[in-house]
């Protein structure tokens, strides 16, 4: 039992005193600078921390453990307090009628009993051994040198722990303000993972089996789906989430390297690169680079810096997860593999060596392998009990790839680049596969609108459905006949069409070229040609050549309607990135928008008249837009029908004298999902949507935003500058270091980080390029973002060692001279 006495008393004092620290540097900050609220309350409760934390360690424990001990165990102890806080007032609001001085007094009492008790316990807890032996100290001599050592080394800890708060506070306002861009429309991107999250939510899991679902990972689903239940503003979230990751990072470095300069060095290029490559669209990219970075640095600090068999299993655990979360938000994540295989040979040999490979396989490669696997088997379980199937990603269903395999070999005429499978090819595989053969018609029409998409990167394959758009057309074709009500009709149709094309070939009714990827279509002459101004390409992007400050989107943007764009803005918690005009009407000509198709069904000629009126009966003009030069794939034109009739609107419309069609306007956004055409005479018409006044969302760039800009425009200046310097040295360093290991035949654990981490930037880049020349247009910088972070850590690592090695070779040739001089 912990008795009330003066270290109780002295604790309690510290407490008091540190919350007048915050609200006096809150209050000065406020009045007396003009830092943003935000900057402003993140400096004062730095300030306020490491008063109270000195207070602690210092009066009130009066600890004599060390900084790097107790300030880490300070910090997690105050994240706990935090978040033990806030859930106890949440349970407190929603769960008793008590008041809300009632529960702050309460949850100020428990989070301040709960905070001694582990201060007391763990936090400045000093073993046996370190109070014995600094008791002996204090008489002698070198106590003198020792304390002074002690307090530089407390000073430098404490102004690198705070000058890392500041730097992740900055960060995180800025990147706060990054412009926001979503695309509601785009249903195999943007709008993908917020349904999935959005069916999450609601405890639908991923929602009704489709070609949809299981066709991308749901990782970056679940990140969604915290920041919708922590509350948080997505853009906030993600900073968080990097500042946490890169400091992590950091921190294994500098416990492996002891070196403040590389760790610092690393800590804030890796902080701001996002700032730079950035796009600000919600899309998974935006934490792919964290998660790959998070999950190498705890497998780092599980192999080669845990000293025990909890901070061992605990960091492997960390990496599993890490690994398998994902592994689940991009589907290419075979790419981290030779540098995941190059750690875990080179931390074997080490356990061998020193006789802890037992400890060494279960504590660090079980428990990553266990972890790793454990969550693709909860995943697929919880697809087995919502979808009836044992299954993972569909698309990576082993039917599902062995028909894309089978179609994309069989050969007829002359390979065309970038073209999976040629429209020459489909009549011959019709012949042979009457499974294939049932998807004829919805190639023949529905499907005509997929050979557009590739048509703008390769003119040569406008008939054609290009690259990575095949595999969406051909589950679209699946969809249509009904095959993807459930996983095991997709995946039996599909094993169908395999097997038919298989004999085919085999009994050369077709000529068939087997690929070794199934997902790559074969690579023509034509792409081996332009290979060297591939890599140019590839190299130019790398270094960031082509990007430019006009490059950067200055205002956010959302695109869908206005009913979606208010949903998720309310759904991420992101309202006060946009102003709504709702209710305000620009234009009052345009207050209400009815969209529809119509098509001309013969030429008898009718007379129409269409009249709209209000709930009084008084008519209000209308204007029509047609657009007589683009149709649809079946031959219907698109219309848009603007008025301004106010509200409770009805739509009347005659044919030769005849009301045929009336019916109210909707007073909001509404879609339609019109199966038959209706008949107006000589026209066939659809009903799409109508859209409701010109409410819509606009973006808000002030304070914030502009600052964000500039600091992005001279940050992109800085790293257009740095990193094709950095890249050359770095790669020219590790070779060097390449040629002194083979001759000193000795290899140290930062020598294998360095080439782990360029063996993931060649695997990673290797990939990209495979899948430019052969599939779809891989030369952005979302898919680029993991590389420049393993590229500024590989480069930096690999200058920093040989730089120390040169200036241990001197030092060694020196200190020769300087003994034979003396002899």
């Amino acid at each position: 039992m912990i008795e009330l006495n003066w270290k109780t008393v002295r604790f309690i004092v510290v407490g008091v005193l540190g919350a007048l620290v915050y609200f006096l540097c809150s209050y000065l900050f406020l009045t007396y600078t003009e830092l943003p609220a935000y900057a402003s309350g993140l400096l004062a409760y730095a300030c306020s921390f490491g008063f109270a934390y000195l207070g602690q360690k210092i009066w009130a424990f009066r600890s004599v453990a060390p900084h790097g001990v107790t300030l880490v165990r300070y910090a997690v102890l105050q994240l706990f307090c935090a978040i033990f806080a806030a859930t106890y007032t949440q349970v407190g609001v929603s769960y008793s009628h008590l008041s809300p001085l009632i529960l702050s007094a309460l949850a100020t009492v428990f989070t301040g009993g709960i905070s001694y008790i582990i201060s007391f316990c763990w936090v400045f807890a000093d073993s046996p051994e370190q109070v014995e032996e600094f008791r002996k100290s204090e008489s002698s001599l070198m106590n003198l040198t020792s304390s002074k050592s002690y307090i530089q080394q407390y000073w430098r800890v404490l102004l690198i722990s705070i000058f890392g708060l500041i730097a992740c506070g900055l960060y995180t306002y800025l990147y706060y303000y990054m412009p926001w861009g979503v695309n509601l429309y785009a249903g195999h991107d943007d709008a993908f993972f917020i349904g999935l999250a959005r069916s999450l939510v609601a405890g639908n899991w991923l929602g009704n089996y489709s070609q949809y679902v299981l066709m991308k990972g749901p990782g970056y689903s679940f990140f969604l789906v915290l920041t919708h239940y922590l509350g948080l503003p997505l853009y906030l979230l993600t900073a968080i989430f990097h500042c946490i990751t890169v400091s992590f990072f950091a921190w294994v470095l500098y416990r492996l390297s002891l070196s403040r300069v590389l760790s610092i060095l690393v800590f804030v290029s890796l902080l701001l690169l996002p700032l730079v490559i950035s796009s600000g669209r919600i899309i998974r990219d935006q934490i792919y680079p964290d998660q790959t970075l998070l999950g190498f640095g705890a497998l780092i600090f599980s192999l080669f810096v845990a000293n025990t068999t909890v901070k061992q299993c605990a960091t492997a655990l960390l990496a599993g997860v890490m690994f398998a979360w994902l592994w689940l938000t991009r589907e290419e994540g075979v790419w981290i593999l030779p540098a995941v295989v190059v750690l875990l040979v080179y931390a074997l040999w080490q356990f061998w060596h020193s006789r802890k490979l037992k400890q060494g396989l279960v504590n660090s490669v079980l428990v990553l392998m266990l972890s790793f696997s454990s969550v693709h088997l909860v995943f697929q379980f919880i697809n087995l009990q919502v979808y009836d199937r044992f299954i993972g990603l569909d698309i990576k269903e082993k039917n599902f790839k062995a028909a894309l395999s089978a179609l994309q070999s069989v050969r007829e005429g002359e390979v065309i680049s970038h073209v999976p499978v040629p429209q020459a090819v489909f009549p011959a595989i019709y012949s042979v596969s009457p499974a294939f053969t049932e998807l004829k018609h919805f190639f023949d029409t529905d499907g005509l609108a997929w050979r557009q998409h590739g048509c703008g990167f390769y003119p040569w394959a406008c008939d054609e459905i290009a690259g990575g758009w095949f595999i969406w057309a051909l589950r679209e074709a699946v969809a249509s006949r009904g095959y993807y009500r459930t996983p095991k009709m997709a995946s039996d149709f599909f094993a169908r069409v395999a097997d038919e094309i298989n004999k085919a070939c085999a009994d050369e009714r077709l000529h068939c070229e087997k690929s070794l990827v199934s997902f790559m279509p074969e690579i023509s002459q034509q792409q081996i040609d332009i290979l060297p101004d591939t890599l140019e390409q590839l190299l130019d992007v790398l270094l960031l050549s082509d990007y430019s400050a006009s490059n950067m989107r200055v205002h956010s943007a959302i695109l869908g309607s206005y009913l979606d764009q208010s949903w998720v803005m309310g759904f991420l918690h992101s309202q006060d990135r946009f102003i709504s005009h709702e209710g305000i009407h620009l234009d009052k000509r345009n207050n209400r928008q009815v969209f529809g198709r119509y098509a001309v069904v013969n030429k008898n000629i009718e007379k129409f008249e269409i009249v709209i009126t209000d709930n009084q009966g008084e008519h209000y003009p209308f204007t029509l837009q047609q657009s007589a030069s683009q149709r649809d794939i079946n031959h219907f034109y698109p219309f848009i029908m603007r008025t301004a009739c106010p509200n409770e609107c009805t739509l009347s419309i005659s044919v030769a004298g005849k009301e045929e069609f009336k019916a109210l306007i909707p007073d909001i956004d509404q879609y339609y999902n019109q199966t038959r055409a209706l008949v107006l005479g000589n026209m066939q018409v659809f009903f799409d949507k109508v859209v409701v006044g010109e409410n819509k969302f606009y973006p808000v760039f002030v304070a914030g935003e502009r600052t964000t800009l500039k600091v992005r425009q001279l940050l992109l200046s800085a790293f257009k500058g740095a990193l094709p310097i950095v890249l050359f040295l770095g790669l020219i360093a590790f070779f060097v270091l390449t040629v002194v290991t083979i001759l000193q035949q000795t290899l140290s654990v930062l020598y294998v980080l360095c080439g782990a981490f360029w063996a993931a930037v060649f695997a990673r880049l290797g990939i990209l390029l495979l899948v430019h020349i052969s599939s779809f247009p891989a030369f952005n910088m979302l898919y680029f973002m993991p590389v420049y972070s393993l590229i500024i850590i590989a480069s930096l690592m690999s200058l920093y060692l040989l730089i120390a090695f040169i200036y241990a070779y001197f030092s060694e040739t020196q200190a020769t001279g300087n003994s034979l001089i003396s002899k």
